[in-house]
């Protein structure tokens, strides 16, 4: 039975300045391989869920009226999407609004209104 080289084990030989042996160096240009695969890969976009979590906030957004405070609950019932809806849902999709939404506590509870 032969024991196999892991990338730790070779890498710790070439820091260490250990000769190579060829079983060694095919490890190594493996590795290469593999992190070039990596490195040249596209960056993957957004998943369809983190699309619709997106498109419903902006739902959410425009539905909101200026000057208008609203709670968790309210937000909730903005849209027929989110009816009875968590306050993390909520929470969640005011994060994806971003500066867009401004977030005050008030008697530790979030209120909501367009920034």
């Amino acid at each position: 039975m032969t024991n196999k080289i892991s990338y730790v084990s070779v890498i710790n030989d070439v820091l260490n300045g250990v000769e190579l042996d060829a079983e060694r160096i095919e490890k190594l240009n493996a590795l290469k391989v593999s992190l070039e695969k990596r490195a040249n890969r596209k960056p993957n976009g957004p998943t369809n869920a983190q699309r619709e979590h997106i498109a419903l906030a902006e739902k959410v957004f425009e539905a909101m009226e200026a000057e208008t405070a609203y709670g968790s609950a309210d937000i909730a019932g903005l849209i027929p999407e989110l009816e009875g809806a968590s306050s993390q849902k909520v929470t969640a999709l005011m994060k994806a609004l971003g500066e867009r939404v401004h977030v005050e506590k008030v008697k530790g509870k979030a209120v909501y209104t367009v920034a």
